[in-house]
Protein backbone atom coordinates (compact mmCIF):
# COMPACT_ATOMS: atom_id res chain seq x y z
CA UNK A 1 0.00 0.00 0.00
CA UNK A 2 2.71 2.67 0.81
CA UNK A 3 3.74 2.36 -2.48
CA UNK A 4 0.52 3.29 -4.06
CA UNK A 5 0.92 6.19 -2.29
CA UNK A 6 3.97 7.12 -3.13
CA UNK A 7 3.52 6.78 -6.39
CA UNK A 8 0.79 8.79 -6.28
CA UNK A 9 2.14 11.38 -4.79
CA UNK A 10 5.00 11.61 -7.16
CA UNK A 11 4.77 14.48 -9.44
CA UNK A 12 3.94 14.11 -13.03
CA UNK A 13 6.90 13.62 -15.51
CA UNK A 14 8.29 17.16 -16.44
CA UNK A 15 6.83 19.02 -13.73
CA UNK A 16 10.15 20.31 -12.67
CA UNK A 17 11.15 21.61 -15.89
CA UNK A 18 7.53 23.00 -16.57
CA UNK A 19 8.09 25.28 -12.88
CA UNK A 20 11.28 26.29 -14.69
CA UNK A 21 9.96 27.67 -17.44
CA UNK A 22 6.85 28.98 -16.71
CA UNK A 23 8.79 30.96 -13.93
CA UNK A 24 11.13 32.38 -16.90
CA UNK A 25 8.12 33.09 -19.30
CA UNK A 26 6.65 35.16 -16.28
CA UNK A 27 10.22 36.22 -14.98
CA UNK A 28 10.95 37.53 -18.28
CA UNK A 29 7.14 39.71 -18.40
CA UNK A 30 7.61 40.84 -15.19
CA UNK A 31 11.23 42.53 -16.69
CA UNK A 32 9.30 43.98 -19.40
CA UNK A 33 6.39 45.28 -17.27
CA UNK A 34 9.19 47.08 -15.69
CA UNK A 35 10.63 48.40 -18.49
CA UNK A 36 7.27 49.67 -18.89
CA UNK A 37 6.32 47.51 -21.69
CA UNK A 38 2.45 47.06 -20.58
CA UNK A 39 0.75 44.78 -17.57
CA UNK A 40 1.32 41.16 -17.38
CA UNK A 41 -1.67 40.49 -19.29
CA UNK A 42 -0.64 43.05 -22.43
CA UNK A 43 2.26 40.69 -22.60
CA UNK A 44 1.53 37.32 -22.20
CA UNK A 45 -1.99 37.72 -23.66
CA UNK A 46 -3.79 36.11 -20.54
CA UNK A 47 -6.81 37.06 -18.09
CA UNK A 48 -5.05 38.39 -14.62
CA UNK A 49 -7.35 35.34 -12.78
CA UNK A 50 -5.89 33.06 -15.60
CA UNK A 51 -2.34 34.27 -14.46
CA UNK A 52 -2.86 33.85 -11.11
CA UNK A 53 -4.52 29.87 -11.66
CA UNK A 54 -1.00 29.53 -13.75
CA UNK A 55 1.23 31.33 -11.58
CA UNK A 56 -0.05 28.77 -8.13
CA UNK A 57 0.26 25.52 -10.53
CA UNK A 58 3.69 26.22 -11.48
CA UNK A 59 5.54 29.26 -9.91
CA UNK A 60 3.38 29.03 -6.48
CA UNK A 61 4.39 32.28 -4.34
CA UNK A 62 5.90 34.37 -7.57
CA UNK A 63 4.51 37.69 -6.73
CA UNK A 64 2.55 39.22 -9.73
CA UNK A 65 0.71 42.22 -10.58
CA UNK A 66 -1.61 43.21 -12.43
CA UNK A 67 -3.70 40.30 -11.40
CA UNK A 68 -7.37 42.15 -11.64
CA UNK A 69 -6.90 43.03 -15.52
CA UNK A 70 -8.03 41.47 -18.53
CA UNK A 71 -6.33 40.31 -21.33
CA UNK A 72 -6.44 42.75 -24.24
CA UNK A 73 -8.87 41.22 -26.84
CA UNK A 74 -6.58 39.72 -29.65
CA UNK A 75 -8.97 41.08 -32.15
CA UNK A 76 -7.07 43.91 -33.41
CA UNK A 77 -4.26 41.58 -34.44
CA UNK A 78 -6.68 38.81 -36.55
CA UNK A 79 -2.90 36.68 -36.78
CA UNK A 80 -3.10 36.14 -33.22
CA UNK A 81 -6.37 34.87 -32.64
CA UNK A 82 -5.74 32.88 -35.75
CA UNK A 83 -2.46 31.08 -34.22
CA UNK A 84 -4.49 30.40 -30.71
CA UNK A 85 -7.14 28.54 -32.68
CA UNK A 86 -4.59 26.19 -34.68
CA UNK A 87 -2.81 25.55 -31.13
CA UNK A 88 -5.56 24.64 -29.29
CA UNK A 89 -7.20 22.40 -32.38
CA UNK A 90 -3.56 21.11 -32.70
CA UNK A 91 -2.98 20.97 -29.12
CA UNK A 92 -4.61 17.52 -27.88
CA UNK A 93 -5.28 19.22 -24.94
CA UNK A 94 -7.73 21.48 -23.32
CA UNK A 95 -6.24 21.89 -19.96
CA UNK A 96 -6.23 25.48 -18.16
CA UNK A 97 -2.54 25.34 -18.67
CA UNK A 98 -2.89 24.61 -22.74
CA UNK A 99 -5.37 27.31 -23.38
CA UNK A 100 -2.80 29.47 -21.29
CA UNK A 101 0.30 28.33 -22.67
CA UNK A 102 -1.67 28.92 -26.36
CA UNK A 103 -2.50 32.73 -25.51
CA UNK A 104 0.64 33.32 -24.33
CA UNK A 105 2.62 31.60 -27.48
CA UNK A 106 0.72 33.48 -29.87
CA UNK A 107 1.05 36.88 -28.08
CA UNK A 108 4.48 36.76 -27.99
CA UNK A 109 5.05 35.73 -31.61
CA UNK A 110 3.83 38.90 -32.04
CA UNK A 111 7.55 40.10 -31.12
CA UNK A 112 10.41 40.72 -33.44
CA UNK A 113 12.86 37.64 -31.92
CA UNK A 114 13.05 33.77 -31.88
CA UNK A 115 10.06 32.87 -30.14
CA UNK A 116 12.08 31.36 -27.16
CA UNK A 117 13.26 34.67 -26.65
CA UNK A 118 10.46 36.75 -26.37
CA UNK A 119 9.46 34.29 -24.15
CA UNK A 120 12.27 34.37 -22.07
CA UNK A 121 13.39 30.58 -22.51
CA UNK A 122 17.13 30.00 -22.36
CA UNK A 123 17.08 27.45 -25.63
CA UNK A 124 14.94 26.54 -28.69
CA UNK A 125 15.04 23.02 -26.85
CA UNK A 126 13.01 24.60 -23.88
CA UNK A 127 10.39 25.96 -26.05
CA UNK A 128 10.31 22.13 -28.06
CA UNK A 129 10.15 20.77 -25.05
CA UNK A 130 7.47 22.73 -23.21
CA UNK A 131 5.31 22.36 -26.23
CA UNK A 132 5.85 18.52 -26.42
CA UNK A 133 4.71 18.32 -22.41
CA UNK A 134 1.93 20.65 -22.83
CA UNK A 135 0.57 20.67 -26.56
CA UNK A 136 1.71 17.07 -27.19
CA UNK A 137 -0.45 16.89 -30.57
CA UNK A 138 1.13 20.66 -31.83
CA UNK A 139 4.63 19.30 -31.26
CA UNK A 140 3.69 15.76 -32.91
CA UNK A 141 2.44 18.16 -35.93
CA UNK A 142 5.82 20.22 -36.29
CA UNK A 143 7.58 16.95 -37.48
CA UNK A 144 9.75 18.58 -39.81
CA UNK A 145 11.62 20.37 -36.85
CA UNK A 146 10.41 24.12 -38.35
CA UNK A 147 11.43 26.88 -35.74
CA UNK A 148 8.02 27.45 -33.87
CA UNK A 149 7.02 30.49 -35.00
CA UNK A 150 7.53 29.99 -38.55
CA UNK A 151 5.75 26.80 -38.15
CA UNK A 152 2.72 28.56 -36.68
CA UNK A 153 2.71 31.05 -39.05
CA UNK A 154 2.72 28.54 -42.23
CA UNK A 155 0.61 26.62 -40.69
CA UNK A 156 -2.31 29.55 -40.01
CA UNK A 157 -1.61 30.37 -43.92
CA UNK A 158 -2.15 26.61 -45.11
CA UNK A 159 -5.52 26.86 -43.07
CA UNK A 160 -6.40 29.86 -45.28
CA UNK A 161 -5.23 28.40 -48.68
CA UNK A 162 -1.89 30.79 -49.16
CA UNK A 163 1.42 28.90 -50.78
CA UNK A 164 3.67 31.17 -48.31
CA UNK A 165 3.22 33.55 -45.52
CA UNK A 166 5.41 34.81 -42.97
CA UNK A 167 4.94 36.23 -39.33
CA UNK A 168 4.33 39.71 -38.77
CA UNK A 169 8.04 39.91 -38.21
CA UNK A 170 9.86 37.97 -40.17
CA UNK A 171 10.86 40.90 -42.54
CA UNK A 172 12.65 42.50 -39.62
CA UNK A 173 14.41 39.15 -38.23
CA UNK A 174 18.51 39.44 -39.00
CA UNK A 175 18.06 35.70 -39.45
CA UNK A 176 15.62 36.08 -41.88
CA UNK A 177 17.84 33.63 -44.50
CA UNK A 178 18.32 30.99 -41.86
CA UNK A 179 14.74 30.24 -41.50
CA UNK A 180 14.05 29.60 -44.87
CA UNK A 181 15.39 27.13 -47.60
CA UNK A 182 17.14 28.74 -50.95
CA UNK A 183 13.96 28.17 -52.77
CA UNK A 184 11.68 29.67 -50.05
CA UNK A 185 13.67 32.64 -49.64
CA UNK A 186 13.60 33.39 -53.45
CA UNK A 187 9.89 33.35 -53.20
CA UNK A 188 9.81 34.77 -49.61
CA UNK A 189 12.22 38.17 -51.09
CA UNK A 190 9.70 38.59 -53.56
CA UNK A 191 6.76 38.51 -51.36
CA UNK A 192 8.28 40.89 -49.22
CA UNK A 193 9.13 43.19 -52.13
CA UNK A 194 5.26 43.49 -53.56
CA UNK A 195 4.25 43.93 -49.99
CA UNK A 196 7.03 46.80 -49.50
CA UNK A 197 7.61 48.29 -52.65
Amino acid sequence: MPLRTEARAAPPEGDAESRRDFGEILAHALAERAAGRGSLPALLGVDGPDLAALRDRWAPGLALPDLTEAAPAPAPVPEQQAVITLILWRAGRADATARALARIIARRALEPRHLWEDLGLSSRPALTALIARHLPGLAAANGQKMRWKKFLYRQVCLDDGLSLCLSPVCDDCPEWALCFAPEEAATAAAATTAAHP
